[in-house]
């Protein structure tokens, strides 16, 4: 999260430490705990996807994005941090 932080990709990464995860892996069940990120943006959803799958330990990372309404403070911040329309 750091790095899209200080490359201005997002405008905060969130951590949520030690979640378990069970899935599917080479046609096995797999169990394992993870880390999930948080991170919000104005930037285009290809650049930050873009740049997670250069940095991610994984070969098939879960990236999913989801368009959201927010509040007009935080989303001029947003755009400030970001240097979006600049």
């Amino acid at each position: 999260g750091r790095v899209l932080v200080k490359e201005k990709l997002v405008c905060c990464a969130n951590v949520i430490p030690k979640m378990h995860s069970a899935f599917i892996w080479n046609g096995k069940l797999d169990e394992t705990t993870e880390a999930l990120l948080l991170m919000k943006t104005v930037k285009p959803y290809a650049k930050v996807k873009k740049k997670i799958e250069q940095l991610h330990s994984y070969s098939v990372p879960a990236i999913a994005a989801f368009k959201i309404k927010i509040n007009p403070k935080y989303e001029k911040w947003a755009k400030v941090v970001q240097k979006v329309g600049r």
